[in-house]
């Protein structure tokens, strides 16, 4: 009898061995692997697994579960021959199984699998497939009660072949040197792309810069110039009445005599809306497909949220590019006739405490939020603003968004000649 428990934990031991190297194969195994040797093998249990991935990856887990269990029983079995008592019996069993477990169910052959996958993959998977039919829909309905238990999006919801697999292999790869820092974060950016929507990427409806129906198509050149965008909205009584995208060159065109445009409205060209829970990888492929640069973004109701351009999705993938160019970003600079530029982002108290004065506004935290509010529109290039004795005035425009960049801060003159008239009068009165 003990002859056979030995041997039933065992073979108990090595079936879930076995698992653990076909589970940390198909791992290994990249989507172009698998379906080159689906080809090669011409294995229906292989075609099948790949074709229901997550089905199969439950019952290797469950089928797992049970062979250590069964053989842990066994053990134990085995050690009550010599142990009476059962609280050592099931010290010596989870022992011996922890040990066992960790040195030939874990380590090993996880490493074996995912070292030599194709060949663990051919191997196993006639015997993947059976234990899958074996169990029928018992692992749907126990995934089932464990999705329930533990709400929240899923890790393996595309089985072997899903993200978390991937980015598994990635960071692998990275740590093992085996792939640069630099590929494994643009792969990263790739697949966090596939899991954010239009409305995490776009510019807000607070920083768009519009054309309206009275500005001329000279006036267009200026704000185009102005703001270094390229495309520009076109908006009827409100931001949320968009009647087409404006675009610089029709623009230069037209005022070069190359288009018979009365209007501005007749340059203007069609609009692509998007909703903003549109997932943003989609998109990308959508509008290069259709070699559109730039779409609006509609809320729910149907109102303006912002807009979107193909620059803004690939940004998302490659990180803000610099130009090697670009001078170095100080974020305060005085000159000598005791004005300054600064950058902004600049706290407002920075700049306050420079020209002595008091700056009193809850709104804002920034020199560019000031400007901005002074404005009540999206500063563009040469955009100026008297506020608190001071004149500010864009003079740079910074990143592919052409946001503020850099400011020009003056005390204005008026403010000093007051000054001196209250110190006259305030001498007067004593």
């Amino acid at each position: 009898m003990g002859i056979v428990l030995l041997v039933v934990a065992l073979a108990f031991m090595a079936s879930a061995a076995i698992l653990t190297a076909a589970d940390s194969a198909f791992y290994a195994l990249s989507r172009n692997a698998a379906e080159r040797l689906r080809i090669e093998s011409n294995s229906k249990a292989i075609s099948h697994i790949l074709d229901d991935s997550e089905s199969h990856a439950q019952a290797i887990r469950f089928w797992r579960i049970w062979f250590e269990t069964a053989s842990a029983v066994a053990v134990a079995l085995l050690v009550a021959r010599w142990i009476d008592n059962i609280w050592m019996v099931g010290l010596v069993a989870t022992m011996v199984m922890a040990a066992l477990g960790f040195v030939l169910v874990s380590v090993s052959p996880r490493r074996y699998g995912r070292s030599n996958a194709r060949n663990v993959v051919r191997a196993t998977a006639p015997m993947v497939r059976l234990l899958r039919v074996l169990l029928g829909p018992i692992t749907n309905w126990l995934a089932s009660i464990g999705t329930a238990m533990s709400p929240g999006p899923g890790n393996d919801e595309d089985g072997y072949l899903g993200k978390e697999r991937l980015r598994d292999i990635v960071d692998r790869a990275s740590e093992g040197e085996d792939l640069d820092e630099e590929s494994a974060e643009l792969i990263s950016s790739v697949m966090d792309l596939e899991e954010t929507n239009v409305r995490a990427v776009m510019v807000p409806r607070t920083d768009m810069v519009v054309l309206t129906g009275e500005h001329t198509i000279n006036g267009a050149l200026e704000l185009f110039m102005a703001s270094g965008y390229s495309r520009i909205p076109l908006i009827g009584e409100d931001t949320d009445d968009i009647q087409g995208i404006i675009y610089l060159k029709d623009v230069i065109s037209e005022i070069h005599g190359l288009q018979q445009a009365e209007r501005l409205e007749d340059l203007s060209r069609p609009v692509r809306f998007v909703p903003e829970s549109k997932n943003a990888a989609e998109l990308l492929q959508e509008l290069q497909q259709e070699a559109i640069h730039l779409a609006v973004v509609i809320d729910e109701y149907g109102g303006t949220a912002g807009l979107i351009t193909l620059e803004d999705l690939l940004e998302e993938i490659v990180g803000e590019i610099d130009d090697e160019y670009d001078r170095s970003r100080t974020e305060l600079i005085e000159n000598p006739d005791g004005s300054l530029f600064a950058m902004a982002s600049v706290s407002i108290d920075d700049v306050a405490d420079h020209f002595d004065v008091f700056i009193d506004d809850e709104d804002v935290d920034t020199v560019g939020g000031l400007l901005s509010k002074a404005l009540e529109s999206v500063p563009v290039l040469g955009s100026t603003a008297d506020v608190y004795g001071l004149r500010l005035t864009v003079v740079a425009l910074a990143g592919r968004r052409n946001r503020i960049g850099k400011i020009h801060v003056e005390r204005l003159e008026t403010d000093a000649s007051d000054h001196k008239e209250n110190d006259e009068e305030s001498s007067d009165e004593r």
